[in-house]
């Protein structure tokens, strides 16, 4: 099966703190800074690339059948992504080792072994498992329960409150709540209907202890 060579060079704001996200397949995941060039090989055939910055996405179905030159360009006018594709002459034959050698190619982010799924939750761009309304302390509001975290929304404010279950040290049954010690010894508190009690508990335990 023939390879071949894909650069993207991504043209956005000049803060290096921002990123823009390329998707590869919805199982790899770039993160490229402004005017940064990520390079990677793709097997010839049907791929698909997704580009995200800010809350914009721009899907791009591609037929891999020589290298490639990609600009992907955030028009601020617009407020949209622009992909322009230029194919690299004499380039059908493929890309072979010794080649590679001399290229310096861009290591994924990430690889999800669970598809698209498994990159969402990575840039939190995941759907709730729960939700509930509830309280936590004397605020209403209501409790999302993600993969990877848990958001307080109150009702009043609209001001959330995330606690991700990487620093949490431990969740307990507290009078018909949750009690989510985080580190620091710090305890945040959360209503849940009864009903659902028993199986949040033991959902929140078993992601807990997968990020530890």
């Amino acid at each position: 099966m023939k390879r071949y060579l894909i650069q993207i060079q991504t043209n956005f704001t000049r803060d290096n703190s921002e990123k823009m996200l390329v998707f590869v397949d919805d199982r790899e995941l770039y993160e490229a800074k402004p005017m940064e060039t990520i390079s990677l090989v793709l097997n010839e055939g049907f791929h698909m690339i997704r580009f995200r910055y800010r809350i914009r996405d721009k899907l791009m179905p591609l037929l891999i059948s020589s290298s490639y030159s990609i600009a992907a360009n955030y028009n601020s006018l617009s407020g949209l992504i622009e992909v322009n594709i230029r194919k690299v002459s004499d380039s059908e034959n493929g890309i072979d080792d010794k080649e590679l050698a001399f290229i310096d190619l861009t290591q994924p982010s990430l690889v999800s072994e669970e598809g698209r799924k498994g990159l969402d939750i990575a840039v939190e761009d995941d759907d709730p498992v729960y939700v509930f309304s509830g309280t936590s302390g004397l605020k209403e509001g209501v409790l999302r329960i993600y993969e990877k975290r848990l958001e307080f929304a109150t009702a009043k404010d609209f001001k959330i409150e995330a606690v991700r279950y990487a620093n949490v040290v431990a969740v307990k049954p507290k009078m018909g709540s949750i009690d989510v010690q985080c580190e620091g010894n710090v305890h945040k508190v959360y209503s849940i209907p009864k009903e659902n009690y028993n199986e949040v508990m033991a959902f929140l335990n078993n992601r807990i202890a997968k990020e530890q």
